[in-house]
């Protein structure tokens, strides 16, 4: 019981005033100062990759992997149909296969005049050894 005669009860005035609450200094928070950046350039011919319904690109729009190849056509299919259809969401999925799959690929292609190395070294040795 407090001076008054009432019963004090644990979490009894939390919903009270402010200045009899002890933690409201610490749920002030400290003011917003905003996001403060400049507007990066635009990239130039963005039009196979255009969005329905936007005039511009985003702020963020990046072309870190352009579309190139087949990877590139499947996307650009992509790309003239809705967003809202499945066909298009697969259609990216697939050109972002098939981009890792090309990547892939150039990375070996060194291999292919070693291979060819070894081939024509097989055939003269072998050659050699028949005589």
């Amino acid at each position: 019981m407090d001076d008054t005669g009432r019963v004090s009860v644990a979490g009894a005035g939390i919903d009270g005033a402010p200045s009899v609450r002890p933690g409201v200094p610490r749920e002030r928070r400290a003011p917003d100062p905003g996001a403060h950046w400049n507007r990066p350039e635009q990239q130039h011919d963005l039009t196979p990759l255009a969005r329905s319904g936007l005039l511009h690109a985003t702020p963020v729009f990046g072309t870190v992997a352009p579309p190139r190849a087949l990877s590139g056509a499947v996307r650009r299919l992509a790309y003239r149909v809705p967003e809202h259809r499945s066909t298009r969401w697969a259609l990216l999925l697939a050109g972002d296969k098939l981009d890792v799959l090309e990547h892939r690929l150039a990375a070996g292609v060194w291999l292919l005049p070693v291979a060819v190395a070894l081939a024509a070294g097989y055939v003269g040795v072998s050659r050699a050894l028949r005589r």
